[in-house]
């Protein structure tokens, strides 16, 4: 989201646009494979449980 808000957009989406909930998805989704690997590891290392 900050790479949206500061390099994409200028001037920044409004929070009320369609555009903006878009991006917030396209956020939510990379940060959901980004985290995936490293909490799998931490899971596998006995650093983190389970949910």
């Amino acid at each position: 989201m900050a790479l949206y808000h500061f390099v994409l957009w200028r001037p920044p989406l409004a929070v009320d646009s369609p555009e903006y909930w878009f991006m917030m998805q396209i956020g939510m989704i990379v940060g959901f494979f980004t985290a995936w690997p490293v909490n799998a590891w931490l899971i596998k290392a006995g650093i983190k449980e389970q949910m």
